[in-house]
């Protein structure tokens, strides 16, 4: 599929995840592609983005509003400068691809004006209790619920949130499951054939939900019964140290206390990322259970990258995707508690056999999870039957 003119807009991390995969798969089909992107209130650069393309060529970009707002005004702000910039890039587009209930509205309204012809509401995390705030939480689910019944295709990451939008009475017709996928033609994989695994790693924000407590407690009894055990930390503690309204202590200090077994990389683009995994051995996903844990509803991309990188993850039973893990052998499900993960990494690096049969397992699973695929099929059911 080709576009005449398409737009995305996005709020985002510091580190890459679904929307730049999009960007990256409509650059080289778009005619005239726009792109504005807004960080989280958390990350270190919060200025909103503007880029244009133009067959594929970037021709602007822009980078405004970095001001350092309460949550509530940035999203605010970052609604403004969405408008704002859509109308900086001139014209109209044919269709225009929202992330979050907050972008898709703007897609709505300026589709109620005559400024685009299709919108599409894409929903990469949702739960019930969205916002600690109840007043705020309310508003969230109002906004969402109007982005599905104005919206002309419901792109969702999980098998879950689909059944949330047929539950709100969406057709299937316009109820399209879009699972991460996973930029295939990037990765550069090792011969690993006689190789012992040594080299563990933790990619993404550091955070007491992402069970960096846990990886902090048992790695001295690890490093102990393996010497030759390698920690790699990819990511960084966000600027704000806040999670569940409370303030936490930054995390490097505390890993970096650990001896020459760690190696902290910071947080790196996701390229250099994607070149970084195939070089380690096991990999840690470990999601705290918590109702107030997201990844319990998205499809989290960093697995995706783990596993296509040929590395057996160990992973907590809160993304779906923890299920495929255990049926196809492509890694370990383990408990949220430090003597299940310090168990399941000495299993695998005491047997090399298990760990390269893990791997070919996840290099299999990952083979249907290339971007290029998923997009086009899900582009094409979103306009199936439409002019």
């Amino acid at each position: 599929m080709r576009f005449k003119s398409i737009v995305l807009v996005s709020h985002v991390t510091d580190l890459s995840g679904p929307s730049e995969a999009v960007e990256n798969y409509l650059k080289t089909r778009s005619d005239k592609l726009g792109v504005i992107y807004h960080p989280f209130h958390y990350c270190a650069d919060r200025r909103s983005r503007l880029k244009e393309y133009r067959h594929g060529r970037l021709t602007r970009e822009v980078s405004q509003g970095g001001w350092n707002l309460p949550p509530l005004l940035t999203y605010v702000k970052d609604a403004v400068f969405s408008l704002l910039y859509f109308l900086r890039l001139g014209a109209k587009f044919d269709v225009y691809l929202g992330a979050d209930p907050l972008n898709t509205v703007v897609g709505v309204l300026l589709k109620w004006l005559g400024l685009t012809n299709f919108v599409i509401f894409y929903t990469i995390d949702w739960m019930p209790e969205r916002f600690s705030n109840t007043y705020l939480n309310a508003v969230y689910h109002w906004l969402d619920r109007f982005c599905v019944r104005h919206c002309d295709a419901a792109w969702n990451i999980s098998p879950r949130i689909q059944e949330v939008r047929r539950s709100q009475g969406l057709p299937d017709s316009r109820n399209i499951l879009v699972p991460v996928g996973v930029d295939l033609e990037k990765i550069d994989l090792p011969d690993k054939s006689a190789k012992e695994p040594s080299e563990l790693v933790l990619l993404g924000a550091l955070a007491p939900s992402k069970g960096v407590d846990m990886v902090i407690e048992a790695f001295p009894s690890l490093k102990e019964r393996f010497p030759q055990l390698t920690l790699h930390v990819i990511g960084k503690t966000p600027h704000d140290a806040v999670e569940d309204g409370v303030v936490y202590q930054t995390y490097e200090p505390r890993l970096a206390a650990l001896g020459a077994g760690v190696v902290l990389h910071g947080a790196k683009p996701h390229d250099e990322v994607l070149a970084m995994l195939p070089g380690y051995d096991i990999a840690l996903a470990l999601y705290k259970p918590s109702p107030n844990n997201l990844s319990q509803w998205a499809d989290p991309s960093r697995v995706k990258d783990y596993l296509a990188c040929g590395l057996p993850t160990i992973i907590t039973p809160v993304p779906e995707i923890h299920k495929d893990i255990r049926t196809l052998e492509a890694g370990i499900v383990v408990d949220y508690a430090v003597e299940p993960l310090a168990e399941a990494i000495g299993r695998l690096l005491a047997d090399p056999g298990l760990w390269r049969a893990m791997r070919e397992n996840a290099l299999r699973y990952m083979d249907s999870y290339a971007w290029s695929a998923i997009l086009d099929r899900v582009f094409d059911e979103s306009f199936q039957g439409r002019a």
